[in-house]
């Protein structure tokens, strides 16, 4: 298992309500449910304050543009290390 830093942006972002945070992960894919889980739980701390919140939404791979270390990475497979940055980005989208 490596700690990796975890970096938010856009979507991810404004529905998780993390802008960061540390996981230990062996891949990229492990990631998701993790950061799944962090955000649910984040969730049910903030709605029991507020009962009007809006559960997050799961995200998956296929909705991030993902960064290791400042390099684009499309490989949900690829293997992480201890210290590496990883940057989910929402696609960018407009009209």
């Amino acid at each position: 298992m490596a700690t990796i830093d975890l970096r938010l942006f856009g979507v991810f972002r404004m529905d998780t309500h993390i802008s960061e945070t540390k996981l230990e992960a062996e891949k990229l894919a492990d990631i998701f449910p993790l950061l799944n889980e962090k955000s649910q739980a984040l969730y049910q701390e903030k709605h029991a304050a507020d009962p009007t919140l809006t559960p997050p939404a799961a995200f998956t791979f296929k909705d991030a543009l993902v960064y290791i270390n400042g390099e684009r990475c499309a490989k949900k497979g690829a293997k992480l290390h201890d210290g590496d940055e990883v940057w989910l980005l929402s696609p960018a989208s407009g009209g």
